[in-house]
């Protein structure tokens, strides 16, 4: 992708017990202004990585709307720091060994799979400002 509004990396993530320890790095190359459109799209494969399946498609409009008014999404952008806000100001935001509970992921089937999932976030004029593509293998071992 040419010119990113916004670059992921360092991307590091631990499981424990109920929850994840995330490390990464969030460059901001300028400002990005509201409204803000994600777009998530999630694959379930065997461990093998094999037999991938479409999981879960989710599109949100305006997402700055949607996190001012969720506590709970809210508290996911204060891992990083400084904070993340909306809007998202030009700079770098580190979160370092933040611990995420993942309480809402016990009634979902997750374990034993390999997930794919890739976020894409637009601006208002279905630009796409930001990528990232995410694997995670999930095993029920210690």
């Amino acid at each position: 992708m040419d010119n990113p509004a916004a670059t992921l990396s360092n991307v590091k993530v631990a499981g424990k017990p109920n929850a994840i320890e995330l490390s990464a790095t969030l460059d901001v190359t300028r400002e990005i202004e509201p409204p803000v459109h994600m777009q998530l799209s999630v694959k379930r494969c065997n461990l093998q990585k094999e037999g991938c399946e479409t999981y879960e498609h989710i599109s949100m409009e305006d997402i700055c709307s949607k996190i001012e008014s969720n506590p709970i999404l809210h508290k996911y952008m204060d891992v990083f720091n400084p904070p993340l806000s909306c809007p998202l100001k030009k700079g770098r935001y580190v979160a370092e060994k933040s611990e995420l509970k993942l309480h809402m992921l016990e009634m979902f089937p997750i374990e034993n799979a390999f997930w794919q999932m890739e976020f894409r976030f637009m601006n208002k004029h279905n630009q796409t400002m930001q990528c990232d593509f995410v694997e995670i293998a999930v095993t029920d071992k210690e």
